[in-house]
Parts: C-alpha cells; sequence; structure tokens
C-alpha cells in the first residue's frame, strides 16, 4: 500500500513586505500614542520603532546610526526595556492656556529629569548621551522628549518616500496629509518644540498646574468649529494687550521666538518688508514690531 505524499507550502513575508508592515504599524502607533494618555503607549511606540527602522536597514540603503534622534529615542527605548521604567507622563496645552505661552505644538512627552539623567549617567557612549541632551527639551524638573518622536516621524516619512515604500494605513496616510498640507503653505515640517511662558514664570509649574491631560484636549477638538484649510478655529481672550505681555518678556524668550519663525521660514524680510506663511500670534507680531523698530 503506497502511502499518499503530503506537500507542506510555506508562505513566508518578503523582508521588504514586513518591513513595510512594521512602518505602517509605527506610524499607526504614532498617532495612538498623539491621542492617549496611557503611558505605556510611549514604551509599546519606541519598540516599534526600533523593530521598524532595524528591517529598514536590511532592505535599503539607510543608516539610522547617524541621525541623532533615533540614537536618544533608542537609548531611552533600551533603558526602559532593560533597566527601568520611564515614569512618562503625555500632557497637552489647553486653549485657555495659549494666551500664557508661546509653543509651536500643543502635546508634550515628559519624563522626570532625574530619570533621563540616571539613563544619561549609564550610557557608555558620549555621543548618544550628546544626542539625548541635543534633541530633548529640559525645564528643569521635566524633559520634554516628544519633540525628537514628533521630528523623527517625519525623518522616517522622508526616508519612505525616498525609498518608494508602499505603507497603508491611516497613521501614515494622517501624516502624508499634513506634510503636503505644509508643503503647499510653506511652513516647516519640523518643530523645535519648546515652552516659552509670556511672562517669564517656571515652565515646570504651568505643566503642574494648568497642562492637561490628551483626553481633556481630545475634548477642545471635539467641540471647536473648523475653520479655513479645515483647521479647528478657537476664539481666545488675552489678559492684558500684547505689547504689554511683551514688555513682561525675558529679552533672551524673544529672540528664541523670533530665530524660530527667521529659522523656519515661517518670516523672512526683504530689507524692512515683512512676509509669513501663517498668521502671527499677537506675541510674534509684537516680537516682530520690536525686532524691525528697535532690535532685539
Amino acid at each position: 500500500m503506497k502511502c499518499a505524499k503530503l506537500s507542506v507550502i510555506s508562505f513566508i513575508m518578503t523582508p521588504i513586505k514586513s518591513c513595510e508592515l512594521e512602518l505602517s504599524r509605527f506610524f499607526n502607533r504614532y498617532y495612538k500614542y498623539c491621542a492617549s494618555s496611557d503611558a505605556d503607549d510611549l514604551k509599546d511606540l519606541l519598540s516599534v520603532m526600533c523593530s521598524a527602522c532595524e528591517k529598514l536597514e536590511k532592505v535599503k540603503a539607510v543608516n539610522f546610526g547617524k541621525n541623532k534622534r533615533y540614537r536618544a529615542l533608542k537609548a531611552l527605548r533600551n533603558f526602559a526595556t532593560h533597566e527601568s521604567e520611564l515614569l512618562n507622563s503625555a500632557k497637552a496645552i489647553s486653549v485657555v492656556s495659549v494666551k500664557m505661552i508661546h509653543a509651536e505644538v500643543q502635546l508634550m512627552s515628559l519624563l522626570p529629569l532625574e530619570v533621563v539623567d540616571y539613563a544619561i549617567r549609564n550610557l557608555k557612549s558620549k555621543q548618544t548621551k550628546k544626542y539625548l541632551k541635543e534633541v530633548t527639551i529640559n525645564y528643569g524638573r521635566y524633559v520634554d522628549i516628544y519633540p525628537a518622536l514628533f521630528n523623527f516621524t517625519v525623518d522616517l516619512y522622508f526616508e519612505v518616500i525616498k525609498h518608494k515604500l508602499n505603507i497603508e494605513g491611516s497613521g501614515f496616510e494622517e501624516l502624508k496629509n499634513s506634510i503636503n498640507y505644509e508643503k503647499v503653505n510653506g511652513f516647516p515640517h519640523y518643530i523645535s518644540g519648546k515652552v516659552i511662558m509670556l511672562d517669564g514664570s517656571d515652565v515646570n509649574n504651568f505643566i503642574e498646574t494648568q497642562a492637561v491631560s490628551i483626553e481633556h484636549k481630545n475634548l477642545e477638538f471635539a467641540e471647536a468649529p473648523i475653520g479655513e484649510g479645515g483647521l479647528y478655529s478657537f476664539v481666545t481672550a488675552y489678559d492684558a494687550m500684547p505689547f504689554d505681555e511683551g514688555r513682561k518678556m525675558e529679552k533672551e524668550d524673544k529672540s528664541y521666538i523670533l530665530n524660530l519663525l527667521i529659522d523656519s521660514g515661517v518670516v523672512t524680510f526683504n530689507c524692512k518688508e515683512l512676509s509669513a506663511t501663517r498668521p502671527l500670534s499677537p506675541i510674534e507680531a509684537v516680537i516682530i514690531y520690536e525686532y524691525l523698530n528697535d532690535g532685539l
């Protein structure tokens, strides 16, 4: 009696397809992270980020070891995986707080300074230590890593475009739409991310008493009308006239905002003629006025 032979066909995903799926997973996780206050979302995001980048390096000519944001974020991933908890918290800037601060984005991903200092002390690479300090914002009691997360997500987007990868999912599509909108309107793709208190007070106190949960911020967006260009429209009443607010500000903070506007291409000057790619906030307008008339 002859035994029938069974043919087993195994389906193995190609490295490039596996890479594309992992990248899709990263972009989806990034947007999930931006919409949640769950502390575990950061660890998940960093893990998927490293996995996606490692796969991309295997299939394309990419070396993330040269990317300071990746090096810094990977160091935090390694710390969270092998040593201790990051003790991170995600915070947002409420509409009512806009009149108190200057900020490019409304999200913060905060780690206690003690955690970051400990992670830095235990790093062997002096260069990675330097990068971790450079790409994050140290407020004294807290370190904000959101600018590094945001900017590296943009880095990864451009790698996807450069290598013509096929990335599916709502996360990537949302980022693509955002970047295309920025291109059309002349907006910068990258952020500095530093929060400036207009009255010169301590940012740490603002974080502890005025910053809100991501869920609270989502509710504000849900209740806001949609304005021109599909953007949310908010009306904020300032406590003082912009020139009065400007007088309270530190010269260093004014210079930071001025340089940010110039370096990002938001404002350009032709002699003393000003052009801007977006409407300036009242305090930005005051700073530009002072620069053009008195210098900073």
